[in-house]
This record gives C-alpha cells, structure tokens and sequence, in this order.
C-alpha cells in the first residue's frame, strides 16, 4: 500500500529577494504540515540528467527518506548518498512570512539567477531556477509508448499492494 503522506502537485513561478528568500505558496504550506510551531523544513541539493535543482521535504518525509535509505545494502551507492544527500542536507526555519532563506551557495548551486518554479512533485517541492528548467523540458524523455508502459506497470504493481486485481 502508498505510504504518501502529502501529494504536492502543481507549478508555482517566483522571484527570489537580495536577502535569498522565496514565499512558500499557501497550497504547498499546508501540505508540508508546517503550521502553527513547527516551520522547519529540510532542502537537498538535487540533480537529472546534469541539471541542478533544490528538493524540499518536510520533516516527516525527510524522515521517510532517511528510513529508505537506511534501509539500502551498505554499498558505493549508499555511501554516496549518506555523504552527498544526507551530509549535505540544510535544516531550513520559515521565516514570519512563510518564505524559505536559502544560503548563496545554494541558490549558485541550482543556477538561481531571480526567477524560480516551484514543481510539486509528489512528496516533496523541487526548486528550479526558471532558466535551467525550461532547457531542461525541451529535452525529449523517452518514448510515450515506453513512459506509458512504466506507469501501467507501476498501476499494476499497486493495484496488487491494494488486493485489487
């Protein structure tokens, strides 16, 4: 069965302030389950196909990350992420207006220039600097026959988890 806990979806434009701040939309506050006391959230450095992105979880899907991960055979792979994703993880605080300050190597990380997208993507937000995402969506992706085969087949698979058939 899913173990989603939020489902973040949608596309979200913005400008990124001298001090290094973006607004966290209302839509993707709630979901993130940072209400009231707790404003924390954890950003990653992130990348596809050499483009470089930020991820942001709230602590409970940070938490179910780190359990997957934990959970990996103690290889090359798991050693990489242990050193690059979780060492490299920021524990972010929003500020009184809801926006996330990130460090400036971060935002020189991601190739943030002013203009960010925020990307729902399921469990977490992906922070793109505008420039880098709209190259990147003019690469062709696979096949539609080949990414319409793999979602059939992940339907399938969860359709099973589900006892349904």
């Amino acid at each position: 069965m899913s173990t989603l806990l939020h489902t973040l979806f949608g596309r979200k434009e913005y400008r990124i302030d001298p001090k290094g701040r973006i607004p966290l939309s209302a839509d993707y506050y709630s979901q993130l389950d940072v209400q009231g006391e707790n404003k924390t959230l954890v950003v990653v450095r992130s990348s596809n196909g050499g483009f470089q992105y930020l991820e942001v979880f709230s602590l409970k899907e940070w938490k179910e990350k780190l359990e997957i991960i934990d959970r990996m055979d103690d290889d090359d792979d798991k050693e990489w992420l242990l050193v690059n994703y979780v060492g490299g993880a920021l524990q972010v605080d929003l500020d009184g207006q809801n926006r996330i300050r990130l460090p400036k190597s971060w935002i020189d990380y991601a190739g943030i220039n002013k203009d960010v997208v925020f990307i729902g993507a399921i469990s977490t937000i992906r922070i793109w600097s505008k420039e880098s995402l709209e190259k990147y969506e003019m690469i062709p992706k696979g096949a539609k026959d080949s990414i319409r085969e793999k979602m059939n087949a992940a339907r399938r698979k969860l359709l099973e988890e589900r006892g349904n058939r």
